[in-house]
């Protein structure tokens, strides 16, 4: 009798122990693609952006969204799969990204095609909209970095 106790502790253990492998291995998937929505994001806001707002030819602003425009749609839709399968802890910062992707990627649109009449509006939401993109980033790196705790590992001096 105390043999079929013992089993049955030991396959539960084993069931607890194969289920927080698989956990832990899932939120590393999820973060590691997570860190590359972010890296994009960054991407968007640093490189594409600047370049895109310095042109003052409407043309070439237009043709440069029209470019980039199916990327920043992936980036929007891949946010929004992350979404899926967020643990808790990221669902804040994860859906500020989402909306000013969002934002920016409408922004944009207008921004691209404006004409003299309505650049400075236009202009005027992409530079809000890259603000937000911007205070998102540095929320998810806020979070991050409280997450790997001190660079010491912890340890006073």
């Amino acid at each position: 009798m105390w043999w079929l106790l013992g089993l049955l502790v030991v396959v539960v253990a084993v069931v607890i122990i194969v289920a927080s492998v698989r956990v832990r291995r899932a939120r590393g998937s999820w973060e590691a693609h997570f860190a590359g929505l972010v890296a994009e994001s960054t991407w968007l806001a640093h490189e594409l952006l600047p370049t895109t707002l310095s042109t003052p030819d409407v043309a070439v602003r237009n043709a440069t969204w029209t470019a980039y425009r199916p990327r920043v749609e992936a980036l929007m839709s891949g946010l929004n799969d992350a979404a899926v399968a967020a643990p808790k802890d990221r669902w804040e910062g994860l859906d500020r990204l989402r909306a000013a992707v969002t934002e920016l990627g409408s922004a944009m649109g207008r921004f691209a095609t404006a004409t003299a009449v309505n650049e400075g509006e236009s202009l005027g939401a992409v530079r809000q909209a890259q603000r937000w993109l911007e205070e998102a980033l540095r929320a998810i790196q806020r979070h991050s970095d409280r997450q790997a705790g001190p660079p010491d590992g912890g340890a006073s001096v």
